[in-house]
């Protein structure tokens, strides 16, 4: 009796065991690489048809080499990339099965620095790392992944299957949970790579505000799919948690520090700008130690200066006939009176006036971004 229970056990066992092993089977050859690269082969020739390829050569070259470093670091062994620029109004960017990345011309005006293009690339090759045009065809029908390939692939591929893989594709139209993968994916690629994913994070943040003032414009933000608010909102977390710090300046032209001098005769006048707002104007005779205090706030400013600097952390430090202009304890210029008569002020009114222009340019500045 023992002995038949045994026997029982070690059958029950050997089933188990053989459904594990097809379960482990299946879920590996669930991907085809092979025939990804060649569904996106073929869907790349009817977008190629159907909207113009730009070649411009300072664009291409900058998401080929950007995108070949993000490529190289998603460890995908043998799916080759292909970084393509489109002329589609707006600005936009997705990928399909394949290796193939589109973004649209007009994406390069509306992008800031190397680290935002680094971060929506890095985004758009996560969808292809994680297989997510496929998996979410999968979702939205009945079929596994190799039998959509296979459908796909035919000479006269099924319309209705087609037409879903390319709203997915082309509208970004994912889940929640693959959109935030995406996300978070990007995150780790571009610190693998070396640029910074604030650059990701300050992309969304604009896109957020051009969604807030434009309401009308289809972003292809449906219900499935994360809001872009929620989005920031997971990837500011992230940053914080990888202790990374959130400088936005340092991956876009926010709030611009700039300066310019205007010689006469044996005067210079010197003026420092904030984007275009003028805050601080000083007259002095030629080759003055002045000049090299004008270099040295801009610099100052543009180190100390950040976007989310309150009014109250700009202040005036008065001892004697000198006064110093601070932001957060840190200084920016020192100026005695005399160097301010020109002006015929005194050197606390005009870093007074220099704080609350400051404080404007700041106030403009979060006017146009409310993120």
């Amino acid at each position: 009796m023992r002995k038949n229970k045994l026997v029982l056990a070690i059958i029950f066992l050997l089933i188990i065991i053989g459904f594990l092993w097809i379960s482990i089977n299946s879920f590996a050859t669930e991907r085809d690489l092979a025939k990804e690269q060649q569904l996106g082969k073929k869907l790349s020739i009817d977008i190629e048809k159907k909207y113009e390829v730009v070649e411009d050569l300072n664009q291409n070259l900058s998401i080929t080499e950007i995108g070949n470093k993000l490529a190289k670091a998603s460890e995908l062994e043998g799916m080759k990339y292909h970084f393509k620029i489109l002329k589609i109004d707006g600005p936009n960017a997705f990928s399909i099965p394949g290796g193939y990345i589109y973004v649209t011309y007009d994406l390069f005006d509306y992008i800031q620095s190397d680290d935002e293009l680094a971060g929506i690339l890095a985004h758009e090759i996560a969808h292809i790392i994680h297989n997510h045009a496929l998996k979410q065809t999968r979702d939205n029908t009945k079929y596994n992944l190799l039998t959509i390939l296979a459908v796909l692939l035919t000479r006269e591929p099924d319309v209705a299957l087609l037409g879903k893989l390319t709203t997915i594709t082309f509208l970004n139209q994912y889940s929640r949970d693959y959109e935030e993968e995406a996300d978070l994916t990007a995150i780790d690629l571009s610190i693998k790579v070396g640029y910074n994913p604030v650059g990701f994070l300050t992309y969304l943040e604009r896109q957020y505000t051009r969604e807030m003032f434009k309401p009308s414009v289809d972003l292809g933000i449906f219900q499935t799919h994360p809001d872009t608010k929620d989005r920031v909102a997971y990837v500011k977390e992230t940053l914080e948690e990888k202790g990374i710090e959130i400088d936005k300046r340092a991956t876009t032209n926010y709030l611009k520090v700039n300066i310019k001098y205007i010689y006469e005769r044996s005067f210079c006048t010197g003026t420092i700008y904030i984007d275009n707002i003028s805050i601080l104007n000083l007259s002095f005779p030629k080759n003055h130690e002045i000049y090299l205090k004008m270099i040295e706030a801009t610099q100052n400013l543009d180190k100390f200066l950040t976007v989310d600097l309150s009014p109250y952390e700009i202040n005036i430090f008065i001892e004697g006939t000198t006064s110093t202009l601070l932001i957060r304890n840190d200084k920016i210029i020192s100026l005695d009176d005399s160097e301010t008569a020109l002006l015929n002020k005194s050197s606390r009114e005009v870093l007074s006036e220099t704080k609350d222009k400051i404080r404007r340019a700041l106030w403009e500045f979060k006017l146009s971004q409310p993120f």
